[in-house]
């Protein structure tokens, strides 16, 4: 079987990485080429991986251009095989805040570009700014890879973070759809969820997570009890006792059981020798 022929990333790609990216990519545009577009004669980008639009961010930006225009002009390329019609290649927040300013035309910036360098430039468009989520992130990611037939390594490399980083965002997808809706919703963090990934009680530890407010420690610690993992996902758990425990145990060396009922309790620390227990005795006399 003939091996599947990687396509690349289109000629000179690297000159899209910068703060700037959009002024990278128009550096070459002659100024004629800086004109005036119905905004409806705008389409979006079919590589860009943001799929929410926040509606109040979308509002605050459409008033300052309600004030002052738009400021940035938006890049795009000609419409393949359409006439009157182009493409977003960056710039689709200021085209949506831009119609519900109720601009009839936006100033836009021609350039022709290929598939690979507007997929690539859509990402990082994104993550420079932070609007992607992690589920957002995740599928872009993914989706770059099956397209243009790139290892996690490669396409790290190009986008300046390392294969861990490409990984780790690219495990968020093998949650639940709850859980990965939660991480959309910002209702838990790429910390918190990170531990119950693979958990056969991802979605319930999740919920725990949201009703509790755990924080990573606690969800680790969570994930690793036997009480969950033996299917019980009671929320009467105490996370707060099962990290108290962990610290201990961590400064003693011993299993240690806590047991609580109303702030009154006893420690029990479990030991296997007289050496052990002479061991205790002596950090408690410290």
């Amino acid at each position: 079987m003939t091996p599947k022929k990687k396509r690349g990333l289109g000629r000179g790609i690297e000159a899209l990485f910068s703060d700037n990216i959009e002024s990278q990519l128009g550096e070459d545009v002659n100024t004629n080429n800086l004109i005036f577009i119905p905004i409806e004669l705008l389409k979006p980008n079919p590589f860009q991986p943001r799929k929410f639009f926040s509606r109040e961010s979308l509002a605050e930006l459409a008033e300052s251009i309600k004030d002052r225009g738009v400021l940035q002009p938006i890049l795009v390329r000609p419409t393949k095989n359409k006439k009157q019609e182009w493409q977003i290649i960056a710039g689709e927040r200021r085209w949506r805040a831009s119609q519900i300013a109720g601009l009839h035309e936006i100033p836009v910036s021609i350039k022709n570009i290929k598939d690979e360098d507007i997929a690539i430039v859509a990402l990082i468009e994104n993550i420079q700014r932070e609007d992607l989520s992690p589920i957002e992130e995740a599928k872009g990611y993914k989706k770059l890879m099956e397209n243009f037939s790139i290892t996690q390594e490669e396409l790290g490399s190009k986008i300046r973070r390392s294969r861990a980083y490409v990984t780790n965002f690219i495990r968020l997808l093998s949650l639940p759809k709850e859980v990965q809706d939660l991480l959309v919703e910002k209702k838990i963090s790429i910390g918190q969820v990170r531990p119950i990934i693979g958990h056969k009680n991802a979605i319930e530890l999740a919920r725990m997570i949201v009703k509790n407010g755990l924080n990573a420690r606690q969800v680790e610690i969570l994930a690793k009890s036997k009480v969950v993992n033996k299917g019980s996902t009671k929320s009467s758990i105490d996370v707060n006792i099962r990290s108290l425990e962990n610290e201990i145990e961590e400064i003693i060396g011993l299993k240690t059981i806590i047991q609580d009922k109303n702030g009154k309790g006893q420690i029990i620390f479990k030991y296997q020798n007289l050496e052990q227990l002479e061991e205790i005795i002596k950090k408690i006399k410290k």
